[in-house]
């Protein structure tokens, strides 16, 4: 394959555009993905990276504002690269449609399916009978951000002109326009999601205030209304046939890619993983308003990290709706199981769980009230009217996630439960029972030693800060320190306060947990029969500098117990950036791998801002102690390492 072409770079401006760092060829790159892969298995270790659809590159000529994994770039270009680096999975967020303004994917609009996936450059092949006339596309790259971001104005504008472009075109090909019309049939749900859509873009205000029997129309409280909204769900469909015609036109297309991306994962070895969020849809939220608790919603209580709590506004089915007294399905369990039959079948890679203690005993509060209760009572399973017995705890867990992944053909170890904040024991006792995966973040001082076998380890995620910029923040409190003074000093105050009961002067804390953190991990990736003498350099030279740190940060993920591993793209091609910061509302999930993605990574690696994971599965390789009979594959991993990091 043309090095060029992999960069999404003509031959034109190669000179000009490329700086270069030493990079595998092709035969070397062969030696280091199998001594990469063989590595892993030694480990045993399944390593993803996480990247969403939104910040994945696109090639030079197709870029349309916006990333997907259904893009000709991820598909042709991307995955190769990430396979020839170890990468067994990818990560999306959660698929749903957005909100319009809100860039967030965390709090869905409806549970169609997110447009902006669609790769508008496969519209303009002959795969789609060409409906996207070539002008249109070159029209919208030549007019799109191509700075390493997103500018989601933009790209609303420049999907809603190419969609409407193609819809008109449909009609040009009849084996495409009968295909429509079958999905169009199959899923007569989606017109509910197409008149939300509408009705907002006409209101312009939140759904709790609509005029008239829209803000009721598929809820009616009465016979009067029942008819008042069967007459205006007519004229909807009547006047607006082409708007949400267009609707079902952009998830048929949504499909059609969905069903091509399994099946290339299939052949790759690559495959999409999902993420399904704790937020009821926008729509549903309307569309069954009798089957949610009134006046409650979902959250954070106060703790360690926000003393106010927070406040989601994510409204919470009522439990009687979820199981009948005879613990079948009820209308509201059979709408979650919907849910997640949905899922597991888009994402045969498996399925993160956003916040899983929302489907085990979920913090809810009053909207109503300017207080939040405690953690304790506002938990609505452990607490308050509808308590449960402690083996009922599992059963949403059990009986609808669980048994939805059965149905397709998956077990428990295709599901990733984040259960990361404040304890809680419910949540803890079902994660046991169940045997689910839960996940470390060695940024909230998860150590890796310490994690269980069956679980997930990663730096951060996309609400953490990128790792370079957690590094810096931890060095920020050793600039102009003598550490090594400091650590020795700290070594006789624990001794004498063995034996003298007067308190010592503190010592930074900030920089003690600088301290510590190094010491552990100078313990727990040094190769294995390290000295003491040595091992205590080790620790020196992790804190004392940061690309050391880094390379240990990353390792400490493979010599830990956890099998699954799982690397933010932020980290992987070492941006330095945060992907979002919660609490905020501007500048957030924005971030995009650029199209020399190859390059850039091969770069950061050579600069130290990057994993070099030839040289990190050579070093967890050695602390396991594994040198033995495994000559040839270290000095294959070593070489590789040697040439990754060559400048």
């Amino acid at each position: 394959m043309n090095i060029y072409a992999i960069n999404g770079i003509n031959e034109t401006n190669k000179k000009t555009d490329v700086n270069f760092k030493r990079r595998l060829n092709p035969d070397e790159l062969e030696v280091y993905t199998e001594a990469l892969n063989k590595g892993l298995k030694l480990l045993d270790k399944k390593v993803d990276i996480i990247i969403h659809n939104s910040a994945a590159p696109s090639s030079w000529g197709e870029n349309t504002g916006i990333g997907s994994l259904f893009s000709r770039t991820t598909q042709e270009l991307l995955i190769p690269f990430l396979k020839s680096h170890g990468f067994s999975g990818i990560q999306q967020e959660p698929n749903n449609l957005r909100k319009i303004g809100d860039p967030s994917p965390y709090a869905p609009e409806s549970s169609a399916k997110n447009i902006y996936m669609i790769p508008l450059e496969k519209l303009a092949t002959s795969k789609y009978h060409y409906i996207l006339p070539r002008t249109v596309l070159e029209y919208i790259v030549n007019h799109s951000n191509n700075l390493g971001y997103v500018d989601f104005d933009q790209v609303n504008a420049n999907y809603d002109l190419a969609l409407k472009f193609a819809y008109d075109r449909l009609k040009q090909n009849l084996s495409l326009e009968n295909d429509f019309k079958e999905f169009k049939a199959n899923n007569p749900d989606i017109e509910k999601a197409a008149i939300f859509r509408l009705l907002n873009n006409i209101h312009k205000k939140h759904w709790e205030e609509w005029e008239g029997i829209d803000k009721n129309l598929y809820s009616p409280r009465n016979q009067e209304e029942k008819i008042l909204a069967e007459k205006r769900i007519s004229q909807l469909k009547k006047k607006y046939y082409f708007e949400i015609d267009i609707f079902y036109f952009q998830q048929f297309l949504i499909e059609l890619e969905n069903k091509e991306s399994n099946k290339l994962a299939e052949e790759s070895g690559i495959k999409i993983i999902g993420d399904s969020p704790v937020a009821s849809p926008a729509a549903d939220e309307w569309i069954y308003q009798e089957l949610f608790l009134k006046d409650k919603a979902i959250g954070c209580p106060p703790d360690a990290f926000s003393s106010d709590g927070q406040r989601w506004g994510f409204k919470y089915f009522n439990p009687k709706y979820i199981f009948n007294p005879d613990g079948t399905l009820g209308k509201a369990g059979k709408i979650l199981k919907e849910k997640y039959d949905k899922f597991f079948a888009s994402f045969p890679g498996g399925l993160r769980i956003d916040h899983v203690i929302g489907l085990v005993d979920p913090f809810i509060y009053n909207v109503k009230s300017s207080k939040m209760p405690s953690a304790q009572k506002g938990r609505i399973y452990s607490a308050g009217e509808f308590k449960k017995n402690p083996e009922e705890y599992s059963n949403i867990m059990e009986k609808i996630v669980l048994q939805s992944a059965k149905e397709h053909g998956m077990d428990k170890s295709s599901i990733i439960c984040e259960d990361l904040g404040e304890p809680n024991l419910p949540t803890q006792e079902v994660m046991k029972k169940l045997k689910l995966s839960g996940i470390g973040v060695t940024q909230f001082d998860y150590r890796g030693a310490d994690m269980p076998k069956d679980s997930v380890i990663m730096l951060g995620s996309h609400d953490n800060l990128s790792f370079i910029e957690y590094t810096n923040n931890l060095f920020k409190c050793a600039i102009g320190k003598n550490l090594d003074r400091i650590v020795f000093i700290n070594k006789i105050k624990t001794f004498l306060s063995k034996f003298f009961h007067f308190k010592f002067l503190d010592i930074n804390k900030e920089l003690m947990h600088f301290i510590n953190k190094t010491d552990l991990l100078a313990k727990d990736t040094a190769p294995a029969g390290i000295t003491q003498k040595r091992l205590k350099q080790y620790a020196h030279e992790i804190r004392s500098d940061k690309k050391k740190f880094l390379e240990a940060g990353f390792t400490e993920l493979f010599t830990s117990p956890a099998r699954r591993i799982q690397i933010f793209f932020t980290d992987f091609w070492g941006m330095g950036k945060t992907y979002n910061r919660p609490g905020t509302s501007h500048g957030n999930w924005i971030l995009r791998i650029n199209n020399n993605f190859e390059n850039d990574y091969y770069k950061a690696v050579a600069e130290g801002k990057a994993p070099n994971l030839a040289q990190i599965v050579a070093n967890a390789l050695r602390h396991r102690g594994l040198e033995k009979d495994n000559e040839e594959l270290l000095e294959d991993l070593d070489s590789s390492a040697k040439i990754l990091n060559e400048k």
